[in-house]
Formats: C-alpha cells, sequence, structure tokens
C-alpha cells in the first residue's frame, strides 16, 4: 500500500460532491438511534389501529406486543447482527497460521485507515467476494472467500479489504442492521395480525367482527382497518426499497472512502473487473445478507434496477477511475 496512505481521510470527493466523512458517520449514528425510535413509533401506531379494529379492550396488550418484537428486533441487530451475518454466511475465523497473507494485508490497511484491526473471518467457496460487519470499528469483522484470496494480487485485495473497513468505519453496517430489524418487525407484526384476522381468535377480535354491524364505532374500525392494512403492506415495501437506495450509495462512498486510503484507485478498479469477468461458481447465501457483499453473490443484482443492492460495475469502475 502507498506511504502516501497515512490516515483515514477526512474528506472525500464523489461526483463532484464534497463529503466529509465524519459528518457522514455521525450522520450514520444519529440516523441509528432516530430509526430505532421510529421502529418504535411506527409499530405502536399500527398496533393501535390494529386494536382499534380488531379488539379496542385489548389495546395496551396489542401496544406491548408491537414494542416487544421491536425492542427485540433492534437488540438483536445491535448486539448480535454481526455473529448471525456470520453464521448464516458459513464464515470460519481467520489464523495467522493458514491466512498470513490476508492478516498481513489487512494490518497493513488498518494501519493506513488509522482504525482498529478487525476481526478476520474465511468462507470457504471458490467465488471471490466479502463482507464487513459489525456495529462500530471497535466491534467490526471483515470475511473474505477463498476464491478471492486466489484472484486477486495484493493491490487488488488492499482495495477490497479497505473498502469493507470504510463501511465498518462509516457506520454503514449499523445503520444497515437497523433498517433490516425494522423490515422484519414490520414483518413478524403483519403476520400476526393477519393470523388474528384469519383465523377470528377471540382474543384478537373474533367476537368484535360479529357485532361490528350494531356497534356504534363501527365506521371507525372500518377506517382505521383500512388505514392499518395500507401500513401493513406499505410499509415492508417501502423500508426494502430504502434499505436498496442506501445499500447502493454507501457502495459508492465505500469504494472512493477506499481509494483515498490506498491512494492506488487502479487495484480497486482491476479488483471490481476481476470480479465482473468472473464466471465460476456463485456464492450460496442467505437473501438476508446479499446486501452486505462487496458485490451481490447474485450477479444479475449488480445492475441498475430498484431492486438491486449494489451499483453496476461498470458504474462503480467508471467512477473509480474518475476520482483521480
Amino acid at each position: 500500500m502507498s506511504s502516501a496512505a497515512q490516515k483515514f481521510p477526512t474528506t472525500i470527493s464523489l461526483s463532484g460532491q464534497r463529503i466529509n466523512l465524519l459528518a457522514w458517520q455521525a450522520r450514520n449514528r444519529r440516523n441509528s438511534v432516530l430509526l430505532g425510535l421510529g421502529v418504535f413509533a411506527l409499530l405502536a401506531l399500527i398496533a393501535y389501529l390494529a386494536a382499534i379494529a380488531l379488539s379496542p379492550e385489548n389495546a395496551f396488550l396489542f401496544v406491548a406486543i408491537a414494542l416487544l418484537v421491536g425492542g427485540v428486533q433492534n437488540g438483536v441487530a445491535y448486539w448480535f447482527g454481526d455473529q448471525i451475518a456470520l453464521n448464516v454466511s458459513g464464515a470460519r475465523p481467520a489464523n495467522i497460521e493458514e491466512h498470513r497473507y490476508l492478516v498481513n494485508v489487512t494490518e497493513a490497511v488498518a494501519i493506513g485507515a488509522g482504525v482498529p484491526m478487525p476481526k478476520l473471518y474465511v468462507i470457504d467457496s471458490p467465488a471471490p467476494n466479502a463482507f464487513a460487519t459489525g456495529r462500530n470499528p471497535e466491534h467490526g469483522s471483515i470475511a473474505v472467500t477463498t476464491g478471492l484470496l486466489k484472484l486477486l494480487d495484493r493491490q487488488e485485495l488492499e482495495g477490497v479489504i479497505a473498502h469493507e473497513m470504510s463501511h465498518i468505519k462509516n457506520y454503514d453496517m449499523l445503520m444497515m442492521s437497523m433498517i433490516a430489524a425494522t423490515i422484519g418487525a414490520l414483518v413478524i407484526l403483519r403476520d400476526v395480525i393477519w393470523r388474528s384476522r384469519r383465523y377470528g381468535n377471540p382474543g384478537f377480535g373474533g367476537s368484535n367482527r360479529r357485532r361490528d354491524s350494531n356497534d356504534q364505532n363501527g365506521n371507525a374500525q372500518m377506517i382505521a382497518m383500512l388505514i392499518l392494512f395500507i401500513l401493513l403492506i406499505l410499509a415492508p415495501i417501502f423500508a426494502t426499497l430504502l434499505r436498496y437506495a442506501i445499500s447502493r450509495k454507501r457502495e459508492f462512498l465505500a469504494d472512493a472512502t477506499a481509494v483515498y486510503i490506498t491512494r492506488n484507485p487502479e487495484g480497486m478498479a482491476s479488483a471490481l473487473e476481476r470480479l465482473r469477468d468472473y464466471r465460476g461458481e456463485e456464492l450460496k447465501v442467505s437473501e438476508g445478507v446479499q446486501h452486505l457483499f462487496f458485490t451481490n453473490p447474485v450477479r444479475n443484482l449488480n445492475a441498475e434496477s430498484l431492486m438491486a443492492t449494489h451499483p453496476p460495475l461498470e458504474e462503480r469502475i467508471r467512477r473509480i477511475r474518475q476520482l483521480f
């Protein structure tokens, strides 16, 4: 890695726009907190509407269940999200004897970036890829596939490691974990309400539905049910689209930050070209962690689409070569 990379940059240029990374990191931390609070508020609103529509006398129970679901989801995402992602991906801890090359490269990049050395993991797969996880730089982890170690030279590997380290430093992983928790909590609550409505559990409004026509609050219940159904359908979709949009933007920013760390845009661009041209076996991982990887393991999701978690590889390569 170039000796010019003395510390993690504080300001970079991305598509002609100057971005202060310290401000970006602070915004990611702040938005993670606001997102967590927003999840609780949204879940409480959905639960309250469900209570009005299905069982007004159980309003407290509905809201309590919703807040419990949100609290558990956010707590798990914050404290255990990294280990869940590593386990789901089949990653195993790297060791100095077997993976000395990876350890040496990562140590050099960490020194150049001015960040703590992350824990290293290896995924036994010929498909070249890598991902980062962790709630903050002090609890960061990077996993790489054996295929990536075989395919890339040192400068290219430095670029990929610097990219993943940028995600940890910029608190991207915390933000994405909170969004994933939001989607999970909304889906769980939606399924609970769907089932209670379908099976007519007396504790969840079965008796209320039978007397809606004679109830003076029937109109209010119908309106609440309509709003509830709209929220239950649209909220998870909106949250998913938000995750995709944020994921694509953070990839561009991590690419740019990695180039500023290594002072070697060609290393990063060459690494992306090698992964673009790779035609071997795909990495088989859960859909829930695909967005974490350096490139999406599903090739057709590295494209220009609302459902794509990563920008097109050609666009990433073009932007990198424009940086210097």
